[in-house]
């Protein structure tokens, strides 16, 4: 990149439907540790199975007048799934790549690395030889765990101590 170039940072993922499941997907090959894109959307105390933990009690959202469409436009964050390998990481609301990422890879990251305490935990679907088992947030971890994720942890995870 050009310094002063401007790049369209949306244009790295795109919202693909199979097997009736939304999922992002990268729709360029990106780098380690290049931002993809920018979490949009409005601050809640309230969480929910779609929002992002950003904060204690902060949540990011999407707001609440917008249809389908905008949200497939301007909200495509929400339809990041979880993997216990994930290909990306989120600082504050910055979803930057972990590693090299190709054409058509999803991009997913570990909730567990935002997510204290899930307001709807699941069965891990992942396939990952770390796979957790299941999904319920940070709080749940074991101290294992805990110490596996401590280089992705959000901030507001990143101060708490073992159990």
């Amino acid at each position: 990149m050009i310094a002063g170039e401007c790049v369209d940072v949306t244009s790295a993922v795109a919202v693909v439907r199979a097997g009736g499941e939304y999922r992002l997907v990268a729709n360029r090959p990106a780098v380690a540790g290049e931002l993809l894109f920018t979490i949009e959307g409005e601050l809640t105390a309230t969480p929910n199975r779609y929002t992002v933990q950003i904060g204690h009690d902060v949540h990011v959202d999407v707001p609440a007048e917008f249809g389908f469409e905008a949200i497939l436009d301007q909200f495509f964050w929400r339809f990041m799934n979880h993997s216990c390998e994930p290909t990306v990481f989120i600082r504050d609301r910055s979803v930057i790549a972990l590693k090299p990422v190709v054409f058509g890879q999803d991009i997913t990251f570990n909730y567990n690395t935002t997510e204290f305490d899930m307001a709807e935990p699941f069965a891990c679907r992942c396939g990952s030889e770390r796979c957790i088992g299941r999904v319920q947030g940070y709080r749940h971890l074991s101290d294992e765990d805990r110490q596996r994720l401590r280089p992705w942890l959000a901030d507001h995870l990143s101060c708490i101590g073992a159990r």
